[in-house]
């Protein structure tokens, strides 16, 4: 049985977004859960403006709403849309926990690393706002990252937040040119990318503080957050988490509860892992534990030098396009075939009075800003979808093939 305020708020959903009640499903009848359809990012993607909640629309015409936009380990883009005050509650657990735990507090200095979502102000190499400082991800070296590290001892940092492989780079070039942890960063957090024990042993070798990980999407903020003992425990305010039956590697399939202006009900996000509900775990949080497996995995891209560089390094160039076509590419992904060799997979908006190919591929190369891959070749490919792996039941927006390098 659905509880009554869940219940509630399905019906307030379908009854406000078209994108539902073309469904033609009674939301008063329902009274299972598995009653619900589960829903997938190509339908919300498709349904565009009728994914968006009708109450909510004045608030988009008056520029009240916040955009955030998908694309991450899927390459497909998608814009979100929140009302500010419900924004702002996604982000209390988070906040809640990352101070009972870690004695982190939002006025605690930060630094972060940012992609490029206005391109206008791609020359903007670093991102002071409040009590944070973020630094460009794209175009990366090891001069570049010890320019980085500089800025950041001379600020002063409490905490980071990483993805794993920019940790993995962080670290890499602290070994280079014998640099000492900062000794100001207390806690490190990471999320975006899978995190590997590996990378986990080798960022607490290196910056010597404790750490945590955290799993978010922006279609709902945070997702789940790692307590001291180790669990990653689902912020059960933020989100219903439910996995399919589908032996030991289910796929999650999430409700927003904080969304009003565009609510995901039983949304296929693409990730694969389990959910342990009634486990006591030592930290006191009865909320179930999340255990993720297969989903995004930390590649890099491999110059002639020997040297990585992060994929946002290519990535920046597909925004490039974006910005500067209108969005036309819908769907994207990078693999590196060899050494200087990478094949540009895109899905395109082809009725678009934007679309044309060989605009777009001189607008991508144009905006590859990195000496190391100047002399690259890049060879394009046009489909009408990208499918994702078997295994992981995701594509990533970048591979890398290993083998051959």
């Amino acid at each position: 049985m659905i509880s009554a305020e869940l219940k509630k708020y399905i019906i307030k959903a379908y009854n406000d977004v078209p994108m539902y009640y073309n469904m033609n499903i009674k939301a008063e009848a329902i009274e299972e859960w598995n009653d619900i359809p589960i829903i997938e990012k190509n339908t919300v993607v498709k349904s565009e403006e009728s994914s968006l909640a009708v109450s909510a629309i004045p608030l988009l015409m008056s520029g009240k709403l916040i955009s955030t936009r998908t694309s991450g380990s899927t390459g497909k883009y998608m814009d979100i849309y929140w009302k500010e005050d419900d924004y702002k509650r996604s982000m209390l657990p988070l906040w809640y926990y990352r101070r009972k735990y870690y004695g982190i507090k939002p006025d605690d200095k930060l630094c972060f690393f940012y992609t490029i979502h206005n391109i206008g102000k791609s020359e903007d190499l670093y991102f002071y706002e409040k009590n944070s400082l973020g630094f460009l991800k794209a175009n990366l070296n090891m001069e570049y990252l010890a320019d980085i590290y500089k800025k950041m001892k001379e600020y002063k940092p409490v905490w980071l937040l990483l993805q794993p492989s920019m940790a993995v780079l962080l670290c890499e070039c602290m070994d280079r040119y014998g640099l000492d942890s900062l000794e100001s960063v207390k806690y490190i957090e990471f999320s975006g990318e899978i995190l590997t024990d590996n990378v986990r042993n080798m960022t607490k070798e290196h910056f010597k503080c404790r750490i945590a990980n955290q799993y978010g999407a922006n279609e709902f903020n945070s997702i789940a957050f790692e307590c001291p003992y180790g669990n990653m425990h689902v912020l059960g305010s933020n989100v219903y988490a439910e996995e399919t039956e589908d032996g030991d590697e289910s796929e999650l399939i999430l409700t927003t509860l904080t969304n009003t202006a565009m609510p995901l009900i039983r949304y296929r996000i693409g990730d694969r892992g389990r959910i342990k509900k009634g486990f006591k775990c030592q930290c006191g949080n009865k909320n179930a534990i999340l255990e993720l497996s297969s989903g995004r995995v930390n590649d890099f891209i491999i110059c002639e030098n020997g040297e990585k560089r992060s994929p946002y390094t290519l990535v920046r160039a597909v925004e490039a396009v974006n910005y500067m076509l209108e969005g036309v590419i819908r769907q994207f992904q990078i693999e590196q075939k060899n050494i200087g060799i990478f094949v540009i997979r895109l899905v395109v908006d082809k009725e678009d009075e934007m679309y044309e190919e060989k605009y777009i591929e001189d607008v991508f190369r144009r905006n590859v800003i990195d000496r190391e891959l100047d002399k690259s070749e890049f060879m394009f490919e046009y489909y009408d979808e990208l499918f994702p792996d078997d295994v992981t039941g995701k594509y990533r927006y970048f591979k890398n093939c290993a083998e051959v390098l």
